[in-house]
């Protein structure tokens, strides 16, 4: 479902490019583009090469900027980074700041594409840290030729830690915000699997190098790491803020805020198919959470589906007990799940089922246990015709394990196939919550996607709870 409705009213891009207008101004994304037998011009957007000309001519066209955006790195979608310039904006309104603004941009890129848009659209002065010593050479290169030296400065990163090449200097300079597109990914395996298969998908081709999208930690370790820094720089920087690509890591961020009483705000960056979140969080004496998201229409609310569990007879009343349990269920349904976080009382996860396992249950061990005794009924009829034939019985076995190693498959695992198939799969995902309330277990589940629908985390939640003792 495209999400463009969603986006920033002020956003440029809520109205499509006009890609016939881009086509005749510039031959570079005129050789490009198709054009069909109606005349519409359109783009193969899964081709990395036309997604940097489309991005180059829209950034010459809408921002008059010419931008290099190298081969081997990230393209940036320009509605997403106008979507988070476009928030700062509201949050600075908030603080009432309409003078001069400086903002710095953590990891800004080969392209420098946030500083490069924030001094051409608002004047704002910006300076950038990189520690790629190759991306820092591109971007300072699309800042010279972009004749913005005076507004747009770079600071290569030696360090491990995020702010400190910028105060290194003793520098009394003061930020009205920073701003940081933070890699998304632990390592590469994660990167290949973190898509939904419930999603559609992806629109738009991959783009980007190793060093722009993984980091040690992923990006709730990076998130962290800036809010951990940020006590020590508060007095230097007004507003502190973060794009978060996975909307669990969001919620983990914005428990680690409400534990330590900072005040904070939230908003989602929808674009295309993709939306991506906001989180932004100050010390200063300011009610960032009283800005309501700016949207041109609102987005219907996730409520999660609750329940309390009965006791277990276990030893201690903990939520590692429970977890046990609840792990057990989701293997069981064969439902992936991955901690997301552990506390004292409580227990984060993300859950997907790829199939349908938790309906009908019944009926399936019924049937499955009728066609394995049928089954072996049949293997001992003809046990008894080859032994009448004067075949050994431990031969007839071995044959019958044979045939089935060949096949490299059980019999329950061919029933339980037959069983399934004709029945439609549906897929689930959404974030499960246990934890410990007035001594009793419960269970929060939020559904995210998946063609069974809402109704399916229902019957997933009904299916733990009549299997809890």
């Amino acid at each position: 479902m495209a999400l463009n409705k969603y986006m920033h009213p002020r956003n440029i891009y809520r109205t499509p490019p006009d890609f016939s207008k881009l086509a005749k101004t510039y031959k570079e994304f005129s050789n490009v583009a198709k054009v069909d037998i109606t005349g519409k011009v359109s783009i193969d957007f899964k081709d990395p090469h036309v997604l940097r000309v489309l991005t180059k001519s829209l950034l010459k066209s809408d921002f008059n900027l010419d931008i290099n955006i190298p081969e081997d790195r990230l393209v940036p979608t320009l509605p997403l980074r106008l979507n988070y310039i476009l928030w700062i904006e509201d949050l600075l309104n908030v603080v009432n700041k309409n003078n001069t603004v400086r903002g710095l941009d953590i990891g800004t890129g080969a392209c420098a594409i946030y500083p490069l848009l924030a001094a051409v659209k608002n004047k704002w002065q910006m300076i950038g840290t990189e520690t790629d010593d190759e991306s820092l050479q591109k971007a300072a290169d699309n800042i010279k030729r972009n004749k913005l030296q005076d507004l747009v400065t770079l600071k290569k990163n030696f360090t491990t830690t995020i702010f400190e090449c910028v105060f290194s200097d003793d520098s009394q300079q003061m930020f009205d915000f920073c701003m940081c597109n933070p890699p998304f990914y632990t390592n590469i395996e994660e990167l290949l699997e973190s898509r939904s298969p419930a999603r559609p998908i992806p629109k738009n081709g991959f783009t980007g190098s190793p060093h722009e999208l993984i980091t040690e930690g992923g990006e709730l370790q990076f998130c962290r790491k800036i809010i951990e820094e940020s006590k020590i720089y508060k007095n230097k920087i007004l507003i502190f803020t973060t794009m978060v690509g996975h909307k669990y890591n969001l919620k983990e961020l914005v428990l680690d805020l409400k534990a330590e009483d900072i005040e904070h705000t939230t908003t989602e960056f929808c674009q295309g198919r993709v939306t991506r979140w906001g989180l932004a969080w100050t010390y200063g004496d300011v009610k960032l959470s009283e800005l309501v998201a700016a949207k041109h229409k609102s987005r219907k609310k996730n409520v999660p589906i609750k329940f309390s569990l009965p006791e277990l007879p276990v030893e201690k009343n903990n939520v590692t007990d429970y977890f046990e349990k609840v792990k057990a269920i989701l293997q069981n349904l064969k439902i992936i799940f991955k901690i997301i976080s552990k506390r004292k009382n409580e227990v984060n996860l993300s859950v997907i089922a790829h199939e349908n396992t938790w309906s009908n249950q019944r009926r399936k061990r019924r049937l499955l246990k009728q066609s394995l005794e049928t089954q072996a009924k049949q293997i001992k009829l003809d046990s008894e015709n080859h032994i009448s034939e004067g075949l050994n019985p431990s031969e007839v076995l071995s044959n019958e394990h044979d045939h089935h190693s060949e096949n490299n498959e059980t019999e329950e695992e061919k029933i339980a196939k037959q069983l399934f198939k004709a029945e439609q799969e549906s897929v689930v995902q959404g974030f499960m919550k246990l934890y410990i309330k007035e001594n009793h277990p419960n269970i929060e589940m939020e559904y995210v996607s998946g063609s069974a629908g809402k109704e399916g985390l229902h019957q997933i939640m009904q299916y733990i709870k009549n299997n809890w003792k």
